[in-house]
């Protein structure tokens, strides 16, 4: 088994072994996410991947939408879990019945890092610029949005945010600060 584009090219593999795969043309989805993205995801980790990301599958799958989700998060998260994978990722549930729902989800379009040194920096505000953007959502822990440390001190990125304003900022709120004003 290999999750990528072109390894689920071959639905019968994946079928055969219980998963649901994708039942719109991620292709054009995909472009039409790039083109006009209406929604944004910050930290795309298990909470993302088991519920947001599975509403957003399931909209696609119905046709009540025809763009998906752009995640924004880490480093590890982006550049081992995602782009390895073509951004696809597999959802697995156990359910009342206690059967297990396997599903590829194709609905992530575009994962970028949250670094304003890095290169996505330049395409997150790109996204934050489009009057397309309609949504942001979070799932991050207290490693993203703390400013204080337990000594009740500013931690440094913070501090270094508030001393060098908007345009290099070190802290993950700095930078979504920093995404909302792009968008004013």
């Amino acid at each position: 088994m290999h999750l990528s584009e072109a390894g689920i090219a071959n639905r019968k593999w994946w079928e055969e072994r219980g998963y649901f795969l994708p039942e719109f043309n991620r292709t054009e989805v995909l472009e039409r996410t790039s083109k006009n993205p209406r929604w944004i995801h910050f930290g795309g980790g298990n909470i993302f991947r088991a519920f947001l990301a599975e509403i957003s599958q399931q909209l696609l799958d119905q046709g009540k939408t025809d763009t998906g989700v752009i995640v924004a998060s880490g480093q590890g998260s982006v550049l081992q879990v995602y782009r390895p994978a073509d951004n696809l990722c597999i959802s697995v549930k156990l359910k009342d019945d206690e059967t297990i729902e396997k599903r590829v989800i194709g609905c992530i379009a575009e994962s970028r890092v949250m670094d304003s040194a890095g290169e996505d920096w330049k395409r997150l505000k790109e996204i934050f610029s489009l009057k397309s953007l309609q949504m942001a959502s979070f799932t991050i822990t207290e490693k993203a949005y703390k400013l204080i440390g337990p000594d009740g001190e500013y931690y440094k990125e913070v501090l270094a945010d508030l001393q060098n304003g908007p345009h290099t900022p070190q802290s993950y709120m700095g930078m979504v600060a920093a995404l909302c004003l792009e968008r004013y």
